[in-house]
């Protein structure tokens, strides 16, 4: 079997093991779903065990499917580093580098910490991708993106990390809400009220929960929105209260817009981190944007 071939079935294998469906593969690929299955049972054939489970509603990976995705997902990150690789060696710092960020760090503090990447390497182009922070250890763990920026990181065998930074996250609402004159929140006090929170896999959704603890569950109402623009707009707009950064919120506190509810009881600090995979090496731009975000964030702190 060719390399070249092997790659074009390498290239099937990764997008049948993203749709999750034959069928969904065939119309982005535009071809039929017989074609699809053949390629599959080549690869199959070729590693000499299934990678693929059959079900009903399409396929899923097998724990071998799993560790050759892994592994082919690796490949295809070597391969689109080449071009930086050589570049480097020549003493060039050029290309395209995606970097994940969560929502926070991703809407305030990367833009400002790339100023300084852009202007000392003006052929460098950084393609940032935001998501929640479950998406963007996903991202990393799949090879799509060489570094990320995160807040809370469970799965810390698996990423080398560093300390970027940190923000205060706090219980706020509109300067309206009756609620901002009560110090020591009861659960009685916060029945009528309707909290704002971020979906699961959000770092701030987690902070969250720890900050407010059992009052959580006193609430009249809870709202889950996975825009954290969306809530700040919410809470603007008097329709209830959530826990945001500070970061986020300066603006409108100056503007006497949104107010911290309570004592410092509801106030948290949380770090953002700088991650990649462990047994990942950077190269070209991905090495050159590490190192510029790692000294750049030395001096700001």
């Amino acid at each position: 079997m060719s390399d070249s071939y092997s790659c074009i079935l390498f290239t099937f294998f990764r997008i049948v093991a993203k749709a999750g469906s034959v069928t969904r593969a065939a119309n982005e690929l535009f071809i039929s779903q017989p074609a699809v299955s053949a390629h599959l049972k080549a690869v199959e054939k070729r590693f000499g065990e299934t990678l693929f489970e059959r079900t009903p509603r399409g396929v899923s990976l097998t724990t071998i499917g799993r560790e050759v995705l892994e592994q082919v997902n690796r490949l295809f990150a070597l391969y689109n580093e080449l071009p930086g690789v050589v570049d480097a060696a020549r003493g060039q710092i050029r290309g395209e580098v995606a970097v994940a960020a969560s929502s926070t760090p991703g809407a305030y503090c990367i833009p400002v910490l790339l100023k300084q990447f852009q202007e000392q390497y003006r052929e460098a182009k950084v393609n940032l991708l935001v998501g929640d922070t479950a998406e963007v250890l996903q991202w990393l763990h799949d090879y799509r993106v060489p570094l990320g920026v995160v807040g809370e990181l469970h799965a810390e065998e698996d990423f080398h990390k560093f300390k970027i930074g940190c923000d205060e996250l706090s219980l706020v609402t509109s300067a309206e809400n009756p609620i901002l004159t009560i110090k020591n929140l009861k659960p009685e006090d916060v029945r009528g009220q309707t909290l704002f929170i971020r979906e699961r896999g959000s770092s701030t959704r987690e902070a969250t929960e720890k900050l407010l603890g059992d009052l959580l569950q006193s609430f009249g109402r809870i709202v889950e929105i996975s825009n954290p623009e969306a809530i700040k707009q919410s809470v603007i707009a008097g329709l209830g209260v959530a826990v945001l950064s500070s970061w986020s919120i300066e603006l409108e506190r100056k503007a006497g817009l949104l107010s911290l509810i309570g004592d410092d009881g509801y106030r948290m600090c949380r770090n953002f981190y700088l991650v990649k995979r462990q047994n990942r090496i950077l190269t070209g731009s991905a090495a050159a944007l590490w190192d510029s975000l790692k000294e750049c964030c030395a001096i700001h702190n």
